[in-house]
């Protein structure tokens, strides 16, 4: 199992791999910069079985000094996905009036048909540093799910996990 769980994990950092190189600005708002956006998957040794989307701050990110222009790195934390699910999770960033809006797209093949064969269930992490311009922002994620034929889904379930309304949205307060 550990080679077939470092198999896996090769497989999607080849094929998830960084979206921004750190020295460059992907979006600026009034209150807050995007610095970089990386998006990677996470195996299920690391969540629980009823991981849910969270948005966190690591810990080490609480040590940062205050003032402006502090960074601020950001952990979005998707639904848990399987094998029928694509890899290629697309984001989006929207600037609002106090903060920012991730919305993140998971595809899922039309061929799906509710069982997965040798099911290898991950969900999406997506990394961002964020440099904020205001004592505190509104980072709100969005998760949108699509079928490769372009449907958009209002519920789907990765089996032996609790089916999900779609889109999921969740909201974090980051001082």
């Amino acid at each position: 199992m550990l080679v077939t769980t470092r198999g896996i994990v090769g497989f999607f950092t080849l094929l998830l791999g960084t979206f921004a190189n750190a020295d460059e600005m992907v979006k600026a708002c009034a209150g807050v910069a995007v610095r970089s956006i990386d998006i990677s998957a996470e195996l299920p040794v690391s969540f629980l079985p009823d991981a849910i989307p969270e948005i966190t701050e690591p810990a080490t990110s609480s040590a940062r000094p205050a003032g402006p222009r502090r960074s601020v790195r950001i952990l979005a934390y998707g639904p848990v996905l399987g094998s029928m699910d694509s890899p290629h999770v697309t984001t989006d960033l929207a600037c609002t009036a106090q903060g920012i809006v991730l919305t993140a797209t998971v595809t899922r093949s039309a061929n799906f048909n509710g069982a997965a064969a040798q099911n290898v269930i991950w969900r999406p992490r997506i990394s961002m540093l964020l440099v904020l311009r205001h004592q505190e922002i509104v980072l709100r994620a969005t998760w949108r799910m699509r079928l490769t034929n372009g449907a958009d889904l209002d519920r789907a379930q990765t089996p032996t996990y609790s089916e999900h309304k779609y889109p999921i949205t969740v909201t974090k307060t980051i001082r």
